[in-house]
């Protein structure tokens, strides 16, 4: 089967981007012919990576401008594309004949109409979490389930205290952490909500340490990051930031396994996932986590704590997310505290993450969809959609 998988470039730091580099050579491996259609990270021409052709974007955003004669060019069968399918336009695809499989997140509760308004007329629809397949159930779709993966062997476990000296983190702290994207108000990943938590948890335990891993400036819709935890009153000294240079250029994952192994706890209670694939990384690492109990979050706990305290708040999308409270956030920070040191618990998170493995998903859920969808492609008019696998 001839696919155009169209995302984010491969080598690019974002969540598509890396779910493009851990998938798209994997199920090129699986017998497909695959070309990638970079709507961000390329310009100006294509270039091969990894043996495939790479496209670039050109004007539009999300690369409908050039979708089509990519898809064209490759001599699509299907086009699987990884970002909210609310942003695709199925005619363009549709007028080069490909079939449209949208792998797409639902982040809301339920699912937004505008989602399940494009997703209709989708081929195959694909959703990489649990709550996102049955909210698409709910609304009249028919999705399978392939959930988001990481690579295990990269991200697994390093002694904390070696971790810690690597990135020049304090041996002796209780460090928490934050990874996440600084974008949009509210902010999606409720950063002021725990970073007040963390002021008032501060308070409590002066050994307690912050590592906040994200853009600080608002200039992609989100928040003053430094501007904000002043206003909280996190003292100085109490946070460490990533390198802001570096993060622009992207950190290696085996830099990012390092520091998810020298955290006590993730913290990572936002509005809304649609998977959350630090929440994966970091228990893969052994790392125990801090989610909100809505959305996909909580099928991805192996490990750790879940904030139930919650204000629901309608989006612009016409649908629910949850901003979680202060206090309910700083009980998991006080619950995480006195799990330090439980190896017992790590062990546990490490054991869980391993079912998302790269590997173990390609086999699992990519590799009967595929073979279902290839099959539908030479005789549509005789098998069903795809049943769900699990």
């Amino acid at each position: 089967m001839k696919i155009l998988w169209h995302s984010n470039a491969p080598w690019t730091a974002t969540g598509y981007g890396v779910q493009t580099r851990v998938f798209a050579p994997r199920i090129r491996d699986l017998g497909h012919d695959v070309a990638i259609s970079a709507f961000y990270g390329l310009e100006g021409a294509s270039i091969q990576w990894d043996g495939m052709t790479v496209y670039p974007r050109a004007f539009h955003p999300y690369g409908m401008d050039v979708i089509a004669p990519h898809a064209t060019d490759h001599k699509a069968d299907v086009v699987i594309t990884l970002v909210d399918a609310w942003v695709i336009d199925h005619t363009k695809i549709e007028g080069t004949g490909a079939k449209w499989a949208p792998w797409y997140p639902v982040d809301h509760d339920p699912i937004p109409q505008r989602v399940a308004d494009a997703v209709k007329h989708a081929w195959q629809p694909l959703t990489y979490s649990h709550h996102g397949t049955d909210a698409s159930f709910a609304a009249g779709l028919s999705p399978v389930y392939v959930p988001h993966g990481i690579e295990t062997d990269v991200y697994t476990p390093t002694p904390q205290a070696e971790a810690r000296k690597r990135l020049g983190l304090p041996p002796g702290a209780f460090i928490i952490g934050i990874v996440a994207a600084n974008k949009g108000l509210p902010s999606r990943k409720a950063l002021p909500t725990q970073f007040e938590a963390f002021a008032r948890f501060h308070e409590r335990h002066p050994d307690a340490l912050l590592y906040v891993h994200t853009h600080l400036g608002p200039e992609m819709d989100g928040i003053d990051v430094s501007a904000t935890m002043r206003a909280v009153g996190i003292p100085e000294d109490a946070v460490r930031v990533c390198d802001q240079y570096r993060n622009v250029m992207g950190y290696s994952d085996r830099v990012m396994a390092s520091l998810y192994s020298a955290l006590d706890v993730l913290s990572s209670p936002t509005m809304g996932e649609g998977f959350g694939v630090p929440i994966i990384e970091a228990q893969a690492c052994g790392t125990p986590v801090i989610i909100g109990g809505w959305t996909a979050m909580p099928e991805l706990l192996g490990a750790g704590w879940t904030v139930t305290d919650a204000e629901r708040m309608l989006t612009p999308m016409g649908a629910y997310q949850y901003m979680p409270s202060v206090a309910g956030v700083l009980d998991a920070y006080e619950s995480a505290y006195k799990a330090r040191g439980d190896n017992a618990l790590r062990e546990q998170a490490r054991a869980f993450a391993m079912r998302y493995d790269a590997d173990e998903v390609t086999a699992t859920y990519w590799a009967p969809a595929l073979a279902a969808m290839a099959a539908r492609l030479k005789a549509p008019a005789t098998l069903p959609p795809v049943e769900v696998t699990s």
